[in-house]
């Protein structure tokens, strides 16, 4: 038994078939043509929009992103920062109003933006429509009008609902991904801009402040392009925050491996290897120091992983760069009890010079990277190798030692979960280590590097670019003769600096 639809069952059909077409056609129109680049005060910006959830994507490539619910209209609108240009920031940031300025003017061109990109956004969804219906009905050209008529209709209304509904203030509670950086960097902690200060103003200045001061660093001083890229940490102190802060930087910044100089514990128990499984969430080669906290059984642990490297006087080829590395000749499981003498100081530059020395000095080629957990036990290899990386004391440093760059890291912990220095507030920390890769007679070489710090407390984060040869020019190792001392004191296992 066979049964036939009725006229007004195939109209129905028709038109329900128009309809899907002409949303097809619009969804596919828009996801290739609904773009527009618009120039926004030292920014130029890509504006692009789709069906989809009612959200805003803030893209600032390579930090990461930052989303927001910000209406209710099924529209998913996306904002992609393509150029910054440097010199126009530098002007508004060295005159008196250069934030104020800057701040307006974004915001200016921003809302004069509004109009084009709605009138692209509802020209390529119609179109979109229009093509589609004509290529799947042909010569049906009512059904093909329908087709477009809807997608001009659903189009429409979603932008009038989307304008009408959007609420500035829901990137108070948005949604980071990517990049650590620019997440705390852009938006900072929500605050309380009173009655003073419109909402939409002060979230718009907080992002082109921030957006402002990261690419004015990095860009004024740019790169080629093609050089390796090393995370450096150290110092994490079981601070799980510490981790999370180190993962977002390695992904965004795409390094080619980590770096850690030690004390990525703080007690010497067997609890602490409880922090060493975010080891492998890196899911890079990771170069490993062990500190003057980090127990005989960290190294052990860590060298169970996979893509992995533990260095005690050894040396290791690590994405293209040689690294030789030493353990800290002296062990601290009380962190209560730092201890800082005369007798510390002797021994670490002793072992430096007695242990580490001879043993570098038996490496066939003279290594990329020295890297040591306090620089004192690199400094007797100052003038023989041209880049010694250390952590130790909390602060980033760089000094020069006979051409010899010293490179020290702040703690990527924040000092742990406990103090461990007399201040509080002490920042997240971590390097970008840039090398030139190796020719055919030289090793790798830095040519530049990025201090990268968040304060735990406000959540803001700075990016500070360093070029070796603007700050140090040609760097030529060239050792000093080495001045032989007496016998050094014993020091007991426990002595050792924080």
């Amino acid at each position: 038994m066979s049964s036939v639809r009725s006229p007004a069952g195939r109209r129905v059909g028709r038109w329900l078939a128009a309809i899907a077409v002409g949303l097809i056609g619009a969804m596919i129109g828009m996801t290739l043509f609904a773009t527009t680049v618009e120039r926004m005060g030292p920014f130029d910006v890509r504006l692009h929009s789709s069906f989809g959830e009612g959200v805003t994507d803030v893209l600032l490539p390579p930090f990461g992103s930052v989303t927001a619910d910000t209406h209710i209209a099924p529209l998913r609108l996306e904002a992609e920062l393509e150029e910054v240009r440097v010199t126009e920031i530098e002007d508004f940031v060295s005159s008196g109003v250069g934030l104020d300025e800057l701040t307006a003017l974004v915001e200016a061109a921003a809302v004069d933006a509004i109009p084009r990109f709605a009138a692209v956004t509802l020209t390529a969804g119609t179109l979109g429509a229009l093509v589609l219906g004509l290529l799947v009905f042909r010569r049906r050209m009512r059904q093909a009008a329908i087709a477009t008529l809807t997608a001009l209709v659903v189009v429409g209304a979603s932008i009038v609902l989307a304008g009408a509904t959007y609420a500035p203030e829901r990137f108070r509670a948005y949604k980071a991904t990517g990049s650590l950086s620019l997440i705390p960097q852009l938006l900072g902690p929500a605050e309380r801009t009173g009655e003073q200060l419109d909402v939409f103003r002060a979230e718009l200045g907080r992002l082109v402040d921030g957006a402002a001061r990261a690419y004015a660093s990095i860009e004024a001083n740019p790169l080629s392009g093609d050089q390796i890229r090393v995370l450096h940490i150290s110092d994490m102190h079981l601070s799980v925050l510490g981790f999370d802060f180190a993962k977002s930087v390695a992904d965004g910044f795409d390094v080619d491996a980590v770096l850690d100089t030690g004390d990525v514990t703080s007690f010497g128990t067997r609890a602490d290897q409880l922090i060493l499984r975010y080891v492998p969430q890196f899911d890079r080669p990771y170069v490993f120091i062990r500190g003057n906290h980090d127990s005989a059984d960290v190294p052990a642990t860590i060298e169970g992983f996979q893509d992995t490297f533990v260095l005690d006087s050894t040396e290791a080829n690590v994405a293209g760069v040689s690294f030789f590395g030493t353990a800290d000749p002296l062990f601290n499981g009380d962190p209560d009890r730092p201890i800082e003498t005369e007798a510390v100081d002797r021994v670490k530059r002793a072992y430096g010079r007695d242990v580490v020395l001879p043993a570098l000095e038996e490496l066939p080629e003279v290594p990329d990277v020295v890297a040591v957990h306090d620089d004192r036990v690199g400094e007797p290899l100052a003038g023989r190798v041209p880049l010694v990386v250390s952590g130790h004391y909390h602060e980033a440093s760089a000094r020069v030692i006979d051409g010899t760059l010293f490179l020290r890291a702040g703690t990527t912990g924040g000092a742990g979960p406990i103090s461990f220095t007399s201040e509080g507030g002490v920042p997240l920390s971590a390097e970008i280590l840039y090398f030139d890769p190796a020719s055919t007679t030289d090793g790798a070489s830095l040519v530049a590097w990025d201090v990268v710090e968040q304060d735990p407390g406000t959540g803001n984060l700075t990016v500070t670019r360093h070029l070796v040869e603007e700050e140090f020019g040609e760097l030529v190792p060239s050792p000093a003769p080495i001045e032989l001392e007496g016998e050094q004191p014993e020091v007991a296992p426990d002595e050792t600096s924080p």
